[in-house]
C-alpha cells in the first residue's frame, strides 16, 4: 500500500507580492516561448528565394532598431503619396492642370520620358538652392544700393539721414526693384545677390515624440490598412486561379491564351499614344469634385425615367436592360455548355422545365399567414396551381409532386423523367433568366408578373413600389372599350392602352419563373 506524499509548503509571502512576482514569471515565460516558437519556425522553414540565406535572422531588438528607423525616415515617401493624392483630388486645380498638360505632352511624345530623371534632378537643385539662398535682399544692402554704397555689411544698418525707408517684408528680406537687380548683375557679376545665405539643406529625421514623428507613426499605420483592404479586395479572384472551378480556370486559361495572341500580332497595329492620352486624363477626370454629383444626378435620373418607364426614353432604357440581362445569360448558358463532357454532346441532351408559382399577400392584408407576407408560394390558394408544376399555365396533367410541401428547388425534387433519359451527371437545376417562353421578358430574378387570375404578363411588378402602374400590354375581352395596345402606342395619360381607371386596378399579384435542368439520352431500357 504506497503512501501519498503531500506537496511541500511555499514560505509565507504577502499577496501583492506574489501575484505580481507570478505575473512578471508568466510575462517572462509568454515572450520567450513566443521567440523561441517564432526562431523555430523561421529556421525550420524552407527557403522562398536562393538569397534567403543572406538575410538577417529575426531578432526582437533588429526588429525594434528597424522599425524605429523607418518610422523616421519614411517621411518622404508619405510626402509623395499625399503629392499625388493632392494632385489626383484637385486640392489646387491649377497645380492639376499643370500635370493634366504635362501628361497629355508626355503621352503624345513617349521620348519624354527620357528628360524626366534630369527634369526632377533640376527642380531638386532649384528648390535647394531657394531654400539656402531666398529670394530678396537685407534691408540694409537694399538702402545701400540705392546710396550708391556697394560696400555694405550684411548685418542690418539704419538708413542714411533722408532716405526713403523701405518696406520690410514678413521674412526681413526686400525685393529689389529690376534696376538694382540689373546694376548688381553688371558691376559684380559673381556674386548672387541675395542676402543672408542660410545653411544648406541637411537630412534631419524627427526624433520621438515629436509630432513629425507619430504623423510618420499615423502614415505607417494607415498604409498597413491599404496594404490589407488591397489583399482582402484580391482574395475573391484566388478561386479563379487556384483550379478549385476545373472548368471556370480552363475558360479563363483559354481566354487569357487567345487574348496574348492577339495582342501579340495587333499590338503594333493600336493606338498607344491615344489610349495612354485617354487613360491619364480620365484618372484627372474621374477624381474632380464636380463628376462624381453629376454622374449621381444623371444616374438618378435615368433610373426614374426606367422605373415609371411612361416616356420613350425610359420604355427604352427598359429594353436595353432586359437585352443586356438576356445576352448576358446567353454568355452563361454557352460557358456551361462547353462545360459538359463530350458524352453529353454526342448521345445529346435537352432542357427539362419547370415552373415555380408565387403569390404576393399585403403586409397589411388580415389574412396574411405569419412569415407569409409578400410573395410566397405557402399564399397560393386552394384549388390554384401548385408551388411547382410542368407546365407554363400551371394546370398541366402531368403535375410536380413536392415532397413535404418543400419549396427549396436546390433539394433535387423527385421529378420523373421519360424512358430514356436520364439527368446529365453534375448538373443542377438553374433559373431561366431569358424568359423567352413569356413574351414580355423577365426581371433580373428571372420572374414573369400577372394580375391576381394569372393574366397580364409583365416582366416587372407593376402596381408595386418603384415600378410602373401597368403592364406592358393588358388583354381586353372582345367589344371592350380598352382596346390592346402595343408597347410604342400611349394614351393621354401616358399609360399603355389603359384608361385611369384600369391603371388604378391593375397591380401584380401572382408571379412564376422557370428552372430548367439538362437531361441526356441513354437509350432505350430493355
Amino acid at each position: 500500500m504506497s503512501k501519498s506524499s503531500s506537496p511541500s509548503r511555499a514560505p509565507s509571502v504577502s499577496g501583492s507580492e506574489q501575484s505580481l512576482g507570478a505575473r512578471s514569471k508568466l510575462q517572462t515565460l509568454a515572450i520567450e516561448t513566443l521567440l523561441s516558437t517564432t526562431l523555430s519556425s523561421v529556421a525550420s522553414a524552407p527557403p522562398r528565394l536562393p538569397v534567403a540565406k543572406n538575410k538577417e535572422p529575426l531578432s526582437l531588438p533588429t526588429t525594434t532598431r528597424n522599425f524605429r528607423g523607418f518610422v523616421q525616415k519614411s517621411g518622404p515617401i508619405f510626402y509623395f503619396q499625399d503629392a499625388v493624392e493632392a494632385t489626383l483630388m484637385w486640392d489646387d486645380w491649377p497645380w492639376t492642370a499643370m500635370w493634366m498638360a504635362i501628361w497629355a505632352l508626355v503621352a503624345l511624345h513617349p521620348y519624354l520620358l527620357l528628360c524626366a530623371p534630369s527634369a526632377i534632378l533640376s527642380i531638386i537643385l532649384i528648390r535647394t538652392h531657394q531654400a539656402r539662398f531666398p529670394v530678396g535682399q537685407p534691408a540694409a544692402v537694399s538702402q545701400a544700393n540705392a546710396a550708391g554704397d556697394d560696400d555694405v555689411p550684411l548685418s542690418p544698418s539704419r538708413p542714411p539721414p533722408g532716405a526713403k525707408q523701405p518696406a520690410v517684408e514678413a521674412s526681413g528680406l526686400l525685393t529689389p526693384s529690376p534696376a538694382q537687380s540689373l546694376r548688381h548683375a553688371m558691376e559684380k557679376p559673381t556674386s548672387t545677390g541675395e542676402g543672408a545665405v542660410r545653411p544648406p539643406l541637411v537630412p534631419n529625421p524627427p526624433h520621438e515624440g515629436t509630432i513629425k514623428y507619430y504623423e510618420n507613426l499615423r502614415d505607417i499605420q494607415n498604409m498597413m490598412k491599404m496594404v490589407t483592404d488591397g489583399y482582402d479586395a484580391a482574395a475573391p479572384m484566388v478561386p479563379y486561379l487556384n483550379w478549385s472551378s476545373y472548368r471556370r480556370t480552363l475558360l479563363l486559361l483559354q481566354a487569357s491564351l487567345v487574348a496574348t495572341a492577339l495582342l501579340f500580332f495587333l499590338g503594333p497595329y493600336l493606338p498607344i499614344r491615344p489610349v495612354l492620352l485617354l487613360a491619364g486624363e480620365g484618372a484627372f477626370i474621374a477624381n474632380h469634385p464636380w463628376l462624381q454629383p453629376a454622374v449621381s444626378g444623371i444616374t438618378k435620373r435615368l433610373s426614374d425615367e426606367k422605373t415609371a418607364g411612361r416616356t420613350p426614353l425610359g420604355r427604352e432604357l427598359r429594353r436595353m436592360e432586359a437585352r443586356s440581362r438576356a445576352l448576358r445569360a446567353k454568355l452563361r448558358i454557352w460557358i456551361e455548355e462547353d462545360g459538359l463532357d463530350d458524352v453529353v454532346w454526342q448521345k445529346g441532351w435537352k432542357d427539362v422545365e419547370m415552373f415555380e408559382n408565387e403569390r404576393y399577400v399585403s403586409p397589411d392584408s388580415p389574412g396574411a399567414a405569419a412569415g407569409t407576407a409578400g410573395w410566397s408560394a405557402h399564399n397560393l390558394t386552394f384549388g390554384e396551381r401548385k408551388p411547382f408544376t410542368k407546365g407554363a399555365d400551371g394546370w398541366s396533367a402531368e403535375e410536380l409532386e413536392v415532397a413535404g410541401f418543400s419549396l427549396d428547388i436546390s433539394r433535387q425534387v423527385a421529378m420523373a423523367l421519360e424512358p430514356g433519359w436520364a439527368w446529365v451527371e453534375g448538373d443542377d437545376w438553374r433559373i431561366d433568366w431569358v424568359g423567352v417562353w413569356s413574351g414580355v421578358g423577365v426581371d433580373e430574378d428571372g420572374y414573369v408578373y400577372t394580375d391576381a387570375d394569372w393574366q397580364s404578363p409583365a416582366g416587372y411588378p407593376y402596381g408595386h413600389k418603384d415600378h410602373p402602374a401597368y403592364p406592358p400590354v393588358l388583354p381586353s375581352a372582345p367589344g371592350s372599350e380598352s382596346a390592346i395596345a402595343s408597347d410604342d402606342e400611349e394614351d393621354g395619360d401616358g399609360e399603355v392602352g389603359l384608361t385611369g381607371a384600369e391603371v388604378r386596378r391593375a397591380k401584380a399579384e401572382t408571379r412564376r419563373r422557370r428552372w430548367l435542368r439538362r437531361a441526356i439520352w441513354v437509350g432505350q431500357q430493355q
